[in-house]
């Protein structure tokens, strides 16, 4: 059985502290989930402010708000795909 604090290191494969932000053995610094968190947060006010102000302006203002509204989008996309892609490869952690 696995312990659940530790998880696998991207670079060598062996087990880590999960609290670990570089590889004691080789190190490989893994990533954080800080980063797609901050992404998806991003991209949830870019989202909600594009969609007010395409919504609720005239003009070349509505198509920058529709633009910011599509780019906030693709930010919680990606920053949800990039913490589940990151995730999967270091095992997850056990509950």
């Amino acid at each position: 059985m696995t312990d659940p604090r530790t998880v696998r290191c991207l670079g060598c494969d062996r087990a880590i502290d999960a609290d670990a932000r570089v590889c004691p053995h080789c190190g490989e610094l893994q990533p954080t989930p800080i980063l797609a968190a901050g992404a998806v947060v991003v991209g949830v006010f870019a989202f909600l402010f594009g969609f007010l102000l395409g919504a609720f302006t005239v003009g070349l203002t509505r198509w920058v708000g529709f633009a910011l509204a599509v780019v906030g989008f693709g930010l919680v996309v990606g920053g949800y795909t990039s913490y589940l892609d990151a995730r999967a490869r270091r095992g997850g952690r056990a509950r």
